[in-house]
């Protein structure tokens, strides 16, 4: 027997409930029943269809979310507000699957809808989140500025890896004094050590270009201090085997590269061993040094 409207409404209730409840599966079978009723209700079907895929996106099944995201775009039915919201998830989507050019399509088309621009700015953020990890920092950066000072103070994860980013970004064009200026803010506005040593992992990046050994050495000791789990060992201990040979500390300079070279032999500063390697048979500094390609991880 066809279920009332009443019953309809009542289990769309419920899976609206088991949705802010972060019960998505829960959520998913009251909502799949209620789009099987509707399947002829041309209006509010592709209404249901978006709650599908957002039920489906967090519960990581981002094939199946994008499936019901286009059946909604392909009503016709959306409004601008609608359109963006299921262009971006199919993106954020996309994203989840590691499909990066499907990913910025989609969030693309997202930023073409006629909504408030500061609906936009997680959209900005996530394409210039990517573009930056696909190493298009010139892309990235446009996106980034236009959502500066866009996130709330309550928002502060946003507001540091927006700084983090564009620190990074102007590092590697050799502005360095516009670097300084976001790793430093990331460093006062910080709440946890942890959020802080990614401020000083940027300095660090400075200070090696500029070749202050000292200075570059403590800040190596002051990120372990703040975060001793720190995920870039690596390039920690390049900057302190490269600070020791700055200051001439030969003895601290072969147990630090050596160590790095046993843990790393592969590893994406292994073009510099030479350079310490000659530097320890000579105990001088090396006239000529191979450029390092300095790479973070976002």
């Amino acid at each position: 027997m066809k279920p009332t409207e009443q019953e309809i409404l009542e289990r769309l209730a419920n899976a609206r409930n088991a949705y802010l409840d972060r019960d998505y599966n829960r959520a998913l079978i009251d909502y799949l029943w209620v789009a099987e009723q509707i399947k002829d209700d041309p209006d509010n079907l592709p209404i249901v269809q978006i709650e599908i895929g957002w039920s489906y996106y967090y519960s990581r099944k981002y094939e199946k979310a994008i499936t019901y995201l286009e059946k909604a775009l392909a009503s016709g039915k959306l409004d601008a507000q609608q359109r963006f919201d299921a262009l971006r998830l199919i993106g954020f989507a996309y994203e989840g699957l590691g499909k990066v050019p499907q990913a910025l399509e989609y969030l693309k088309r997202a930023l073409q809808e006629s909504v408030n621009e500061h609906a936009k700015k997680y959209v900005y953020f996530e394409l210039g989140k990517i573009l930056f990890q696909q190493n298009r920092i010139g892309e990235a950066e446009q996106y980034l500025k236009q959502i500066i000072g866009l996130f709330r103070e309550e928002e502060i994860e946003y507001r540091l890896a927006i700084a983090y980013y564009l620190g990074f970004a102007a590092f590697l064009r050799r502005d360095l004094d516009s670097a300084r200026q976001y790793f430093y803010q990331i460093i006062h506005q910080a709440p946890t050590d942890k959020e802080k040593a990614t401020g000083y992992f940027g300095l660090a990046h400075i200070f090696f270009e500029e070749k202050d050994a000292p200075v570059l050495f403590d800040t190596c000791e002051k990120i372990l201090t703040l975060n001793p789990e720190f995920e870039d060992k690596e390039t920690l201990a390049f900057f302190t085997a490269f600070a020791f040979m700055y200051m001439k500390m030969w003895p601290e300079l072969e147990q630090t590269y050596r160590r790095l070279q046993q843990n790393y032999p592969d590893g994406r500063y292994r073009n510099y061993y030479p350079v310490f390697e000659e530097a320890l048979s000579r105990h001088q500094i090396p006239d000529v040094e191979p450029r390092v390609n300095l790479q973070k991880k976002a």
